[in-house]
């Protein structure tokens, strides 16, 4: 069972990752995302079952497949040790994966997306092929770069900090192997069959633009600004 005192203060800040200051709600995803990965390695490297215990979360219901924000749950899934689908029939976009890394992911995911529509709002007027590619294309580069936060930590380990101490590569590696093994045969018992569909580039130019935005979108990872987490410290009753 995880930690009651752990899932108070994730939730604390999941609740300001919603924040209409982006920075703010930024960097409460940074906190509640990292908080996560360390309760969790720490209990993969104790032999827990937590990892294992699979359950799946609705995230979204679309009325056909948006390939953007498609990509976007696949990729923050992929980087949480998650696996997200799409049932074509009833058309929830759904997670599987642990409890607490369902919750960071929804989270992440209500976040990013809304940061891409608020983008591609600014260029409203260049057409609906531009519009849909430009999110392709950030939704793209988003994933490539939590893909790439999930390499660093495979690499090198998580650093510790006052709420828990740093975790070994070899830890981290572990726990991914561990929790998509366990996702593989929750599919497995489901009867789920996985199937990927390509999508066709409706805009070069739309896709491109996007993919520069995606650069600079802020993750959790790069918002880490003392002002903004002393003020984060102080609204959800921490210590500096």
């Amino acid at each position: 069972m995880l930690d009651k005192n752990i899932i108070e203060k994730i939730n604390k800040l999941l609740a300001l990752a919603n924040s209409s200051n982006e920075n703010e709600a930024a960097v409460a995803v940074e906190k509640a995302s990292l908080l996560l990965a360390q309760y969790n390695l720490s209990l993969a490297d104790l032999g827990s079952d937590d990892l294992t215990d699979i359950t799946e979360l609705v995230v979204e219901t679309t009325s056909k497949f948006i390939s953007w924000k498609m990509l976007l749950l696949s990729g923050i899934a992929e980087a949480n040790g998650c696996q997200a689908l799409r049932n074509n029939y009833k058309g929830n976009m759904k997670l599987i994966g642990s409890h607490a890394s369902l919750i960071v992911c929804q989270n992440l995911y209500d976040y990013l997306s809304k940061a891409i529509d608020r983008r591609a709002k600014y260029r409203q007027g260049r057409g609906r092929a531009y519009l849909n590619a430009f999110r392709v294309g950030c939704a793209t580069r988003l994933s490539q770069r939590l893909a790439d936060q999930r390499q660093e930590i495979e690499n090198s380990g998580i650093a510790g900090s006052s709420e828990a101490a740093a975790t070994p590569a070899i830890v981290v590696r572990s726990m991914f192997e561990k929790s998509e093994s366990a996702i593989a045969e929750y599919l497995k018992q489901q009867g789920v069959q996985i199937k990927t569909q390509s999508y066709q580039l409706s805009s070069e130019l739309g896709f491109n633009s996007g993919y520069q935005v995606g650069d600079q979108i802020s993750l959790h990872k790069q918002m880490q600004a003392g002002n903004s987490i002393k003020r984060l410290n102080e609204q959800i009753g921490e210590d500096d």
